[in-house]
């Protein structure tokens, strides 16, 4: 019996994408209330660049194989939940790029009957993280006597071509019913996608729109935005809280620009009694994580096509491909998700 699976490995110190590569590791073993997934498509993030360059590792006891999520075929159970053979997208804070992870029970969801696997690789991280960000992190959607409803609200995505930014978005439009939408993006092309194809108030392009912050402004008549939500970092903090409403929310969840600031930091937050939360997924709990995707299969999930919600995949890599993955990831070319193949649908051979 063959034990061993294709896995992404990569060469110290993991600075370039081409220190990626393809190794054989051992077909994880699975523990009490885990599961052994059969992996038929993976997907690329950001924490996996980030990781691959030793800037977030792995936490404690978790595999250190890239990959934070995977959709696939259950083969082996120590599940009273799951049975062999179901359908699943999982969720995992390791071990994803790999032909087999071991996922514990509970951080599993059914993929629909009427979605395919590969359209399945492109919800479990962004969407949950959107979804994360919104229902659970931002106070906005929360009913509390002073706060306005959420529909009159205004919001500011950065990054909003991403696959969380499209996600996030897409859930305020269609979801929440929201009106005013701002979001920033690195080209013309994504402009014009997020403003026609999304239906966004208005999209900026900051290496063309320096001034976005400026702008945001003088459409909200000098108010600013209630909700930021902030993968950028130190370049975009003075803008932020320029553009940011009193009593606003900014919400960070990366720091693709940085993290380093200089300046009055303090005074700004201070002065405009700006809410900061931060958050991250993959460090969370299982039991957190489980509490999430129920919330996430009950409130959005279950009524996607009702909700006219779209998988937005830009493109598809094959696992052998994944240092040209992340070299494409880095160039900040995508409109939506980056997802790899790792086998072929048909491939359920017995372990």
């Amino acid at each position: 019996m063959n034990n061993l699976m294709r896995a992404v490995a990569i060469r110290p110190p993991g600075l370039q994408p081409e220190s990626l590569y393809i190794n054989r590791r051992e077909i994880p073993s699975i523990k009490e209330n885990e599961c052994l997934v059969k992996v038929v498509y993976s997907a690329i993030n950001r924490a996996d660049i980030m990781q691959r360059k030793g800037l977030y590792p792995a936490p404690a006891g978790e595999s250190d194989i890239l990959g934070l999520e995977a959709v696939g075929f259950v083969t082996r159970t120590n599940s009273s939940i799951w049975q062999k053979d179901s359908r699943v997208m999982a969720l995992v804070a390791g071990g994803g790029n790999a032909e087999y992870v071991a996922v514990n029970e509970k951080n599993l969801i059914k993929v629909p009957d009427w979605m395919s696997l590969r359209n399945a690789a492109a919800i479990t991280e962004v969407w949950l993280t959107a979804f994360q960000l919104l229902f659970w992190i931002s106070s906005v959607t929360k009913e509390e006597q002073w706060r306005k409803p959420v529909q009159e609200s205004t919001f500011l995505v950065h990054a909003g071509a991403s696959g969380v930014g499209t996600s996030l978005i897409q859930l305020l439009k269609k979801v929440l019913n929201v009106k005013n939408v701002f979001a920033t993006c690195g080209s013309e092309l994504k402009k014009k996608y997020l403003e026609e194809s999304l239906g966004i108030s208005r999209a900026f392009n900051y290496k063309l729109e320096e001034d976005f912050n400026e702008k945001i402004m003088n459409l909200t008549e000098s108010r600013g935005v209630d909700v930021v939500f902030d993968c950028v970092g130190a370049s975009f903090w003075q803008k932020n809280a320029d553009c940011l409403a009193v009593d606003g929310e900014w919400i960070f969840y990366g720091a693709m620009g940085g993290v380093k600031i200089e300046g009055d930091f303090f005074s700004k937050i201070l002065r405009k009694r700006i809410h900061l939360k931060a958050s991250t997924l993959k460090t969370r709990s299982i039991d957190y994580k489980h509490a999430l995707m129920k919330d996430f299969e009950t409130r959005v999930l279950s009524q996607f096509n009702a909700f006219n919600l779209q998988v937005l995949i830009d493109k598809e890599f094959d696992l052998e491909q994944i240092a040209e993955a992340h070299k494409y990831m880095e160039s900040n070319a995508n409109i939506g998700k980056i997802i790899i193949k790792v086998t072929d649908l048909e491939e359920k051979e017995e372990l």
